[in-house]
């Protein structure tokens, strides 16, 4: 936990000193990194407060062969600015609300 609520404003900080400092493109794709870990830090603080991690991390890890892949290309896209964030709003509007779960 403590790498992306340590490491997501520090690289977001980072980029923006490499932006103002030397080079705005690459500036650009730090903080545009950083930004992607903001759903992960999201994620994390509600499974930790729901303390429903331990489920989580078993029910994972019980799909064996296809979890490496699977965290091979999410470690991947994390690169990809943009790509998280998107994922996430994605996942999110394809969760049922409460009136479809209970009707």
């Amino acid at each position: 936990m403590a790498e992306f609520f340590i490491g997501t404003p520090a690289l977001i900080a980072f980029g923006v000193y490499v932006a103002v400092a030397q080079n705005w493109i690459l500036g650009d794709y730090f903080v545009l990194t950083g930004l992607n870990y903001a759903p992960v830090v999201l994620y994390t603080v509600v499974i930790v407060r729901a303390r429903t991690w331990k489920s989580e991390v078993a029910e994972e890890m019980a799909s064996d062969p296809h979890y490496v892949r699977k965290y091979s290309v999410q470690q991947f896209l994390i690169f990809v600015p943009f790509s998280i964030i998107i994922l996430a709003i994605v996942q999110e509007l394809e969760k049922p609300t409460r009136s479809q779960t209970t009707s």
